[in-house]
This record gives C-alpha cells, structure tokens and sequence, in this order.
C-alpha cells in the first residue's frame, strides 16, 4: 500500500481506532544466523564502547578532584 493512502485511511479513522490499530503488535522479523551474529556483535561493540566511556569520564573526574 502506498504511503499516501496510509496516511489517508490514517486520518479517516476515529482516535480509538487509530490506537487500537497502531498498538497491535508486529511479528517479530526472521533473520539469518549471519544477521542475528552481526547485531548481536553490534550489541556487544555498543556496551564495550558505552563502559569505555564511562571508565574514561570517572577517571577525569578523578584526575579533576587532585588539581
């Protein structure tokens, strides 16, 4: 369905029936074994890099409290 025509049907509809139609859930997508690896090795590339900057910013503030 093109997007205009969603968004047209979108507007047509009562607010009860936009909310009930949007909050349905979605099925969760098949992905392959290579995809699932990549996002999976995303997650843990993502956490690494948040604690590094975590461990980065407290030892600044460290250094900061000895000046």
């Amino acid at each position: 369905m093109p997007e205009h025509s969603e968004r047209e049907l979108a507007a047509l509809l009562e607010p009860g029936q936009l909310v009930a139609e949007t909050s349905r859930p979605v099925p969760r997508a098949q992905l392959s074994v290579r995809a699932a690896a990549g996002l999976w090795a995303l997650r843990i590339f993502v956490v690494l890099v948040s604690l590094m900057v975590v461990c980065t910013f407290v030892g600044q503030l460290a250094i900061m409290r000895m000046l």
